[in-house]
């Protein structure tokens, strides 16, 4: 992977995670101003598990390769471990994601300094 792809997929990544974000808070004044409330409160509460989605997308997309590797398999079982724990514990999805997001980036970290 060149460093001209990494970055435009960084950016990507991050024009998606505000897309994300922005767009209900967009459609949630809209809504106040109109009367739809129940409507952009079922949106709003699919946030969470669209973010618990993404991470797991992220996490299992290394086994899509016809040789998946150890350095693949640990940051992703990692990765669902801290999600599964985050939201067992703290029974939140934002913890649970902080916490997958935490405990895949540290393996794939740990992974790198111990080659």
């Amino acid at each position: 992977m060149t460093n001209t792809t990494l970055v435009l997929l960084i950016v990507a990544g991050g024009a998606g995670t505000l897309l994300i974000r922005l767009l209900p808070m967009l459609w949630q004044q809209k809504g106040d101003r109109i009367g739809r409330r129940p409507l952009l409160r079922n949106a709003l509460e699919a946030i969470g598990p669209s973010a618990i989605v993404a991470l797991l997308s992220v996490s299992l997309w290394s086994m899509a390769s016809t040789q998946p590797s150890l350095d693949g398999i640990l940051p992703m079982i990692a990765g669902l471990l801290g999600v599964f724990t985050g939201k067992k514990l703290l029974r939140s999805i934002a913890w649970a994601t902080l916490s997958g997001v935490l405990a895949y980036g540290a393996t794939l970290w740990l992974l790198s300094v111990s080659l």
